[in-house]
């Protein structure tokens, strides 16, 4: 019985020798920098894949008040990098697999391990023997990073990826380009975008040093280069994301001051009655005391999603942004007198 029992268990240590190097075969240094172009991406020389991200931002104009009249829209490319979770991994020369198939090794592996089915093993590697001679051509090989099974959108796309097969790439030509996941291209994306400080406009707007006065309330709302939302959508071979950032307005704050704002604010305009602006504020004190002037800062927070063309869909990290606008509050004094007739 335990003569049985090591026999089996050499067997399968056996099998697992031939497995190994067919999907997994001795790394060998992988070849000069640059990619094959698929899509709007590449892959660089550590396997990552270089993508471009159109990213499109609209903005508050004036009239919207902030209620989806965002119809200013200025757009930019910018280029990242991603790190594909699963990518292709050069293993052994078309000349050393040839070898090893024709190996006796192999052929007295392939005799002990009735349950492999090796002829299935090795035409994965197609047309493996016109590369026999080739010592300098190598063999591609999938490999991913080990699951994680709390993510299902990864473990599909893990247990899909695992099923491609090698790729030949001979002397002097391009690795294969990784396939890039849907979530995994999306975060890259957002993570890529640069949203712009906010800035606002206020009104009364008085001449000379003194810009407001104590007890006036003032209308303040979002520039013209203050997004309300930001949109961006990357490519990666046969996928693309895109992502979808919306915010709900403005936050602002400031010493010796009282705030009401919703929204992105209501561009004044003449003739706009009192009290019909959905942002003011007003001040209770000079800024005499703060060294002339006082700091208003603002603040815009974005919440984000995406969805992607390979069904994946979901939230991503939300992200704030911040500005300051220097105000200097004067104080109007008055005089009161009476007059004796």
């Amino acid at each position: 019985m335990l003569k049985t029992m090591v026999r089996r268990a050499g067997l399968v240590t056996a099998a697992c020798a031939v497995i190994a190097p067919l999907g997994l075969l001795p790394s060998s240094p992988a070849f000069a920098e640059g990619g094959g172009v698929s899509g709007h991406s590449s892959q660089n020389a550590d396997g990552g894949v270089n993508i471009s991200v159109s990213v499109s931002y609209n903005s508050a104009t004036p009239g919207s008040g902030g209620s989806g009249g965002a119809t200013t829209t200025s757009s930019r490319q910018v280029g990242t990098t991603v790190k594909p979770k699963c990518s292709y991994k050069p293993s052994m020369s078309g000349k050393d697999t040839a070898k090893f198939f024709e190996s006796r090794q192999f052929k007295d592996l392939a005799r002990m391990s009735p349950d492999v089915d090796y002829n299935q093993e090795t035409s994965k590697y197609e047309n493996w023997k016109e590369h026999g001679s080739d010592a300098e051509g190598y063999w591609y090989t999938p490999e991913c990073a080990p699951d994680d099974f709390s993510d299902p959108e990864y473990t599909k796309y893990r247990a899909e990826f695992n099923t491609k097969g090698p790729i030949w790439v001979p002397a002097g030509g391009q690795p294969p380009v990784p396939p890039v996941d849907g979530a995994t291209l999306a975060k890259a994306a957002w993570k890529a975008v640069e949203i712009p400080a906010p800035s606002v406009e206020m009104n009364p707007r008085m001449d000379g040093d003194v810009q407001t006065l104590v007890g006036v309330e003032n209308w303040v709302w979002a520039s013209a280069d203050t997004p309300q939302s930001v949109t961006a959508t990357a490519t990666a071979g046969p996928v693309s994301a895109t992502v979808t950032a919306t915010s709900s307005g403005l936050t602002l704050s400031a010493p010796d001051s009282k705030v009401s704002c919703q929204g992105f604010g209501t561009p004044w305009q003449p003739g706009m009655p009192e009290g019909s602006s959905s942002c003011t504020m007003t001040f209770t004190r000079s800024s005499e005391h703060l060294g002339g002037s006082t700091s208003v800062k603002v603040g815009v927070s974005y919440s984000a999603s995406y969805t992607a063309s390979d069904g994946a869909q979901g939230s991503l990290p939300s992200v704030s942004t911040s500005g300051s606008v220097s105000l200097k509050v004067g104080e109007a004094q008055s005089l009161n007198s009476s007059t004796q007739n």
